[in-house]
């Protein structure tokens, strides 16, 4: 079973009538369980989204198959969709620590001098971090401009506007197997706006960040460069460890076959 066809058992399961006369025809009791079931599948898909396609369609199956077994059991009765929800809400920490074991099984067969279970885990508190720095930076520019506190240049509001924008979308990409690549090239540029320009925003609107930064002016724009670099190299980095497994840029392109011309015996080509 593969995980698109894991992805729509729940609807090829839903009853005759449903399938007969659309939503509009199904109770509302009857269209929330079908959420909750595709609410756990989702989740189901989402911790095993950068698994080994084979791994992650038997743990699919294997939870599709507990919770139809459970809508089974109850029967039609009320409150069974409120059931698998809370079940599969209390099973998130084995879900995790199924995630972890398999994710370390990886890590201990990977060749030397890869970290399968290290990078994934470090890209994503990293990429959290962003965020916060981010937020951080429109939080107290905006208060600053309210207050009338602000200092600062226009484009410093542009630029903690636009690298908290990429940052988003970067790390929403980052939760698509397929797009993660694509993801840590959005938080590379995003961690250079932030990095670069954020800290300037700050020390605009915190005279003890000012005070730092007119004392030690070398050592802080040193600092704001090492880091602003790192940033940037970091998130490349990931998007070249992520995009092997980008199979889309590697399906296989039929060869063009190039056909010689055919000399019958008098001399002619056919």
């Amino acid at each position: 079973m593969t995980v698109e066809r894991v992805g729509v058992v729940i609807e090829e399961r839903e009853p005759a009538a449903s399938a007969q006369g659309g939503d509009r025809d199904v109770p509302g009791s009857d269209r929330a369980m079908h959420r909750s079931d595709r609410a756990v599948l989702a989740w189901g898909r989402w911790y095993t989204r950068d698994l080994p396609d084979d791994v992650a369609a038997d743990r699919l199956a294997e939870l599709e198959s507990d919770v139809f077994e459970e809508r089974a059991a109850a029967g039609g009765a009320q409150g069974a969709g409120r059931s698998i929800v809370g079940r599969a809400i209390r099973g998130v920490p084995a879900d995790l620590a199924w995630r972890v074991a398999r994710l370390r099984g990886l890590s201990l067969t990977a060749p030397k001098g890869t970290f399968p279970l290290m990078l994934p885990a470090l890209a994503h508190v990293a990429t959290a971090m962003l965020l916060a720095w981010g937020v951080l930076i429109v939080v107290r520019v905006g208060a600053g401009m309210l207050d009338g506190s602000w200092a600062g240049a226009w484009d410093l509001v542009a630029a903690g506007l636009v690298g908290l924008g990429l940052a988003l979308i970067g790390s929403a990409l980052t939760l698509v197997p397929e797009a993660r690549w694509l993801g840590a090239l959005w938080l590379a540029v995003a961690s250079y706006v932030l990095l670069r320009f954020g800290m300037y925003a700050l020390i605009a609107t915190s005279t003890t960040l000012s005070a730092f930064y007119n004392s030690a002016l070398i050592e802080a724009i040193l600092i704001n460069r090492v880091l602003s670099a790192a940033g940037v190299l970091f998130f490349v980095s990931m998007a070249a460890w992520w995009l092997p497994s980008a199979k889309a840029l590697w399906a296989a392109r039929p060869e063009r076959v190039h056909r010689s011309p055919v000399i019958d015996p008098e001399g002619t080509i056919a």
